[in-house]
């Protein structure tokens, strides 16, 4: 098999891998980056170099490598798109951790939150008590979106939620 398609196919299959693996630690270790999830994605990026390029250091390894890494985050992106049910997969679904001033406990287990956290995303969001805060959620991304007032005014902005809530 010529170097090149080899480089080509175990990028592959170490793209799939990290996806799955990042997936299944959490949506907050890719979502937001703490200096102990940097330096996981600076360590896990050096130590999958070698099982991507083998024996071939070259330029065009290199390449080939980064453009099968491009390529397979496009052909994941139209993928998604016409199958939401991958994507839900992939990405996880947004988690309901607070309604109506209470805070959830089923939702907030689920996302690994507790409720310091909803509080300091409601008022990173604007909003100083937690009686105020008519809807929080964990979106697939990450961040903890925050609703409140008693209009159903949306005050809120995607605030990330802290490392242990992915």
């Amino acid at each position: 098999m010529p170097i090149l398609l080899e480089i080509a196919l175990r990028t592959t299959a170490i793209y799939l891998a990290l996806l799955v693996g990042l997936r299944l630690i959490g949506r907050g270790e890719a979502a937001q980056l703490r200096t102990v999830d940097l330096v996981l994605l600076l360590v896990l990026a050096n130590a999958v170099q070698n099982a991507m390029l083998g024996p071939d250091t070259s330029l065009a390894g290199g390449l080939v490598a980064a453009g099968t890494l491009l390529v397979l985050a496009r052909a994941f992106r139209i993928v998604e798109g016409a199958f939401p049910a991958l994507r839900r997969s992939i990405e996880g679904e947004p988690i309901l951790l607070a309604r109506h001033g209470r805070l959830l406990p089923r939702g907030l287990a689920r996302a690994g939150l507790g409720g310091q956290d909803v509080l300091v995303a409601a008022r990173r969001a604007g909003i100083g008590s937690l009686a105020k805060v008519e809807l929080a959620i964990l979106e697939a991304d990450g961040g903890v979106s925050v609703v409140g007032g008693t209009a159903l005014r949306r005050r809120s902005r995607a605030v990330r939620a802290p490392r242990r809530a992915r």
